[in-house]
């Protein structure tokens, strides 16, 4: 059976690399979404607004969502959000604080709704313990059953948990075992370091007795109702959805775990335009505006009734350069490029200062960071000296970014202004989200601005994502043998000083290939009325919602 070896065998991992890197947007890389959607559309509920009260809290979100099976559902930014906060999950992250910003914290992964989850001595064997007691909206208890039923669900599927399982060494339902009615035990076919990160984004659970009443001969997993049925038995359960208008979460009081919901009622409102969600927010009728693009935040920074929490975040601005196509499929044009952007332009017109520069394609923050990983800046000199070098003095090239996104089009009239003056011509083409992603797809943009944050937090996984032969979002169309080689290494290496040698590696190889410019990391921003309080910034990009409230 492909990708299974004996608890504590040495057998090597099974692990098909080519099928790993088809994870998908879920579980992979959030793209921002740049939260300024067009069009007027409805403005949410058709109830009057009960108000601001420390029991209610209002939050107004871009779109409604596609689906409430998790299992299914594709790159979806607000149910991905609304999923971390109705499912029950096992675990989770903790939070810690930085520079006075709670985050969550990626290197401390903590027993939510489970009791405990932890691994044999070589880690091959984890044992996940449930609470007992805890119940599902239906009043069925929580039991290893539906852990066993949730994840042999999961693997019928072969989407989305299927698919980031493989990194860690589960490929088959076999491997998920029920010991007892509160115990059971995933046995991997060889230890990971990310066994922790990867079941915090895929240990949710269904209620798998209230889904067998559902389920038929020709949808034995109950498909069809998932996907018009809110799951239930997380910090929050589903009080009311209205298709495209609004969805009512209410606390779920038998939560015996820590941190539980601070907010006994939730209501969230579709309200597409930003610039509506601006004018509601400044009337105070949401407390939360989680669609809201850079120019307008900067506005709301001094509006009476409204603050703008800021937080660190690992998101990442970049220009990724396709290393197969002329003339970025000459390194030292590539470094010509890396030399001509005006980073620090960027950092104060764009975002205002308010973003972090970065000296390495690996995050801020991320285990095994180096500055060593990017040996560039700004430096027409060198930029015209690393051209020479190429055996040219001109090129030229499209520059691509999202239409819909200011923030882009701005970054790129600023390259596009400093690299005509080094000899690099670029014109900037703006595309719609469906031609963007078809031309993503097939590969075929010589240079690109992206931004986006790692689901988690650690090299082996950017690289899975990004920056190995077939990767998903490897843009670039980056191969580097050597590379190759760490990459299929690092999946049994699980002592952190020596992973943190082979990313020494890893970046030493990315700066001299140059397959990205790497521009910077801004901060999150999100403005609230000023009588929220409690943000926890979401390293991984979907809020939860437990910890706000709406007393400050």
């Amino acid at each position: 059976m492909a990708g299974t070896s004996p608890r504590g065998g040495s057998a090597p991992p099974a692990l098909s690399r080519r099928s790993v890197l088809q994870l998908g947007g879920i579980g992979a890389f959030l793209f921002a979404t740049g939260a300024c959607a067009s069009g007027s559309g409805t403005d949410g509920s058709d109830d009057a607004s009960p108000g601001a009260s420390a029991d209610t809290l209002r939050i107004a979100v871009s779109s409604y969502l596609s689906s409430w099976d998790q299992d299914f559902v594709g790159f979806d930014p607000v149910a991905l959000m609304l999923y971390k906060n109705v499912f029950p999950y096992m675990i989770d992250y903790g939070v810690t604080e930085v520079d006075g910003s709670r985050i969550l914290d990626t290197e401390n992964v903590m027993a939510t709704f489970a009791e405990s989850f932890e691994p044999n001595a070589d880690q091959t064997v984890w044992t996940l313990k449930l609470r007992q007691g805890v119940t599902f909206a239906s009043g069925n208890e929580m039991t290893a059953a539906d852990v066993k039923w949730s994840k042999d669900r999961a693997f019928a599927a072969q989407a989305n948990v299927a698919g980031i399982y493989r990194t860690i060494g589960l490929t088959e339902p076999d491997q998920v075992t029920v010991v007892d009615d509160y115990t059971v035990q995933f046995t991997q076919a060889f230890p990971s370091a990310l066994t922790r990160q990867i079941q915090a984004i895929s240990l949710y659970v269904f209620d798998s007795e209230e889904a067998k009443k559902h389920a038929t001969d020709a949808d034995p997993w109950a498909a069809e109702w998932f996907a018009n049925n809110a799951p239930t038995g997380g910090y929050f359960n589903v009080e009311r959805a209205v298709q495209g208008q609004e969805i009512v979460l209410a606390a779920n009081e038998q939560y015996p775990g820590p941190d539980p919901a601070q907010t006994k009622t939730i209501r969230i409102s579709v309200v597409p335009a930003a610039a509506n969600q601006r004018l509601q927010l400044e009337a105070g009728d949401i407390d939360v505006a989680l669609g809201i693009g850079q120019r307008d935040i900067a506005d709301l920074k001094n509006t009476d009734g409204v603050k703008v929490i800021s937080a660190a975040s690992n998101e990442q601005v970049a220009i990724q350069m396709s290393v197969t196509t002329a003339p970025f499929d000459n390194v030292d044009v590539r470094k010509a490029l890396a030399h001509a952007v005006p980073y620090d332009q960027i950092i104060n017109n764009v975002y205002g200062g308010d973003a972090r520069p970065t000296k390495s394609l690996v995050p801020l923050d991320m285990p095994g960071y180096d500055e060593r990983g990017y040996p560039y800046g700004y430096d027409p000199d060198a930029a015209r000296a690393a051209l020479a070098a190429a055996g040219v003095d001109q090129i030229s090239s499209e520059l691509v970014y999202a239409t819909d996104n200011d923030t882009q089009q701005q970054i790129a009239v600023l390259v596009q202004s400093e690299a005509r003056k080094v000899g690099i011509e670029l014109e900037l083409v703006p595309l719609d989200p469906a031609t963007l992603a078809e031309r993503r797809q097939q590969k075929n943009i010589p240079l690109q601005i992206t931004a986006g944050q790692l689901w988690v937090n650690d090299v082996e996984y950017m690289l899975a994502t990004s920056f190995v032969e077939g990767a998903n979002l490897n843009y670039s169309n980056y191969v580097n043998p050597e590379l190759e080689e760490i990459y299929e290494r690092s999946h049994t290496v699980v002592d952190p000083a020596e992973r943190n040698e082979l990313w020494l590696r890893v970046q030493e190889i990315l700066a001299a290939d140059v397959p990205w410019v790497i521009l910077c990391q801004p901060n999150f921003n999100l403005p609230v009325r000023e009588a929220v309080s409690g943000w926890v910034q979401p390293m991984d990009g979907l809020a939860r919602l437990r910890y706000l409230s709406a007393s400050a």
